[in-house]
C-alpha cells in the first residue's frame, strides 16, 4: 500500500494528524473532484433533473448500485437516506408497536440511533433494553438470550460500537434473534469501510449505513438495506411530502435525495475497492494493535478500552487515564493539532480512529503528547 500516494490524495494530512475518521472522515481528492464537477456541470448545463431526466435516473442508479455492491446486496433491497439516523428512524416508524413491546439496544448506542428509539418510550409505550458490551463473544451472545422475551420486536445494534470499537459477533446474533422470531436492525456507521461486509450473508433484516466514515464519502449520505420480505410488512411512514410511491425499498425513500453526494460516494466506494478493503483492514489492525500496546507502556495510569479478543477490535482504539478527564485531553491533543474524540457514554476517555493513511510516526506523535498532557493535568 502507496500510503504516500494516499496522503496526496488527502490534503488535510499536511495541517494536522487526523485521527477522527470515525467521526466524519476527511475528504479524498476523487470525492472532492467529484462533487465540485458535479455542481460545475449543474451551472453550465442546468439541472440534470430538469434538463435531461433520463441521464439523471440513470446516473443515480449506477451510484445507488455501486453502494449495493460495496454492502453485498440488490440494488432493488437499497434506499437512499440521509445517514443512519434517517434509516433507523423509518424502521422504527414502520413497525407496528403495541404498549410493552421490547426494543433491545446496546449500552453503546450513538444519538442517531438510541433518542429516536426513546421516543417510542412515550409514543408507543414501548420498553428499551440494553446490552451490555464487555468481554467475549459468548458472554455478549449469553446477555442477549437473556434480554429477549416473547415481547421482544426489534434489535437495534450498532455492528461496530461507537465508543469501544467493539466488533459485534454480528451473523451470531442475527441466528440468535431469528430463532426466537426477532428481526435485527444494524447500524453500520462504524463498520463498512473498516473491514469485508457482506450484509446479505449477515442475514440482517436491515442495515442502515452512512458513507462519511470510513467509506470515505460526503457528509451526510447514506443507505438503508430492508430484506425483501420486510418491504411490504413495513409501514412506509412518509417524513415528507415528496414520497413518490416507488416499489422495493424505494418505496422508504421520501424525500428528494442530492444525486452528486451519492456519485460521490460510488467515487469513494471505486477508490476503497482499488486499494482493497481486506489490504485496508489488515493495515490498520497493525498500526491500531501496536498503538493499544505502546499507550499503556508509555502513559502512566492509561486503560485501554477495547476488548482484549483482537477478533473483536477494529481502527478505533479507546483509552481512559486515571484521573484525568477525557474532554481536557482531546481539547489539548487538538491545540497540538492531533484530532481525536472525547468519549462519554460509559466513561470519559478518548477515542482515535487508526485509518489507512495513519503513519507510525503520527501515532509516536499521538503517544507522546497524551503522555505529556497527562503528566500536566496530574502534576496540577
Amino acid at each position: 500500500m502507496d500510503i504516500a500516494a494516499i496522503r496526496a490524495q488527502l490534503p488535510v494530512t499536511r495541517e494536522c494528524i487526523y485521527l477522527n475518521t470515525g467521526g466524519i472522515a476527511p475528504s479524498l481528492g476523487v470525492v472532492t473532484d467529484s462533487l465540485v464537477g458535479e455542481f460545475q456541470a449543474i451551472g453550465q448545463h442546468g439541472p440534470p433533473l430538469i434538463m435531461d431526466y433520463q441521464r439523471y435516473a440513470e446516473r443515480l442508479e449506477a451510484a445507488r448500485q455501486h453502494l449495493a455492491a460495496f454492502c453485498g446486496v440488490e440494488a432493488v433491497d437499497l434506499c437512499l437516506t440521509h445517514g443512519v439516523a434517517d434509516g433507523t428512524t423509518t424502521v422504527f416508524n414502520g413497525i407496528d408497536w403495541q404498549a410493552g413491546d421490547e426494543l433491545i439496544l446496546t449500552d453503546e448506542e450513538h444519538p442517531a440511533v438510541k433518542i429516536p428509539a426513546e421516543r417510542l418510550i412515550a409514543a408507543n409505550g414501548v420498553k428499551l433494553h440494553y446490552l451490555p458490551i464487555g468481554g467475549s463473544e459468548a458472554q455478549i451472545l449469553q446477555r442477549l438470550e437473556a434480554l429477549i422475551t416473547p415481547r421482544t420486536r426489534l434489535l437495534a445494534l450498532s455492528h461496530v460500537t461507537t465508543d469501544t470499537g467493539t466488533r459485534l459477533p454480528a451473523r451470531a446474533i442475527v441466528e440468535l434473534a431469528h430463532q426466537h422470531g426477532v428481526p435485527v436492525l444494524y447500524d453500520g456507521a462504524q463498520s463498512l469501510g473498516q473491514f469485508p461486509v457482506d450484509v446479505s450473508q449477515l442475514g440482517a433484516d436491515f442495515y442502515s449505513l452512512l458513507v462519511y466514515k470510513w467509506m470515505y464519502g460526503p457528509y451526510t449520505a447514506g443507505a438503508l438495506y430492508v430484506e425483501k420480505s420486510w418491504q411490504d410488512r413495513l409501514r412506509v411512514v412518509p417524513s415528507s411530502a415528496n414520497y413518490f410511491g416507488s416499489s422495493g425499498a424505494r418505496r422508504f425513500e421520501f424525500a428528494a435525495v442530492p444525486p452528486a453526494y451519492y456519485h460521490a460516494s460510488a467515487a469513494a466506494t471505486n477508490y476503497l475497492q482499488q486499494l482493497g478493503i481486506p489490504q485496508i483492514e489488515a493495515q490498520v489492525n497493525g498500526l491500531a494493535t501496536k498503538l493499544r500496546r505502546d499507550l499503556e507502556k508509555a502513559v502512566p495510569g492509561l486503560v485501554i478500552e477495547n476488548p482484549q479478543d483482537p477478533g473483536m477490535c477494529t481502527g478505533v482504539v479507546t483509552f481512559r487515564v486515571e484521573g484525568v478527564e477525557g474532554p481536557h485531553i482531546s481539547t489539548e491533543l487538538r491545540a497540538r493539532k492531533i484530532i481525536t474524540r472525547p468519549t462519554g457514554l460509559k466513561f470519559s476517555g478518548v477515542r482515535v480512529s487508526v485509518s489507512f493513511f495513519t503513519t507510525q510516526e503520527e501515532l509516536d506523535a499521538l503517544i507522546a503528547a497524551v503522555g505529556e498532557i497527562a503528566a500536566a493535568k496530574l502534576r496540577g
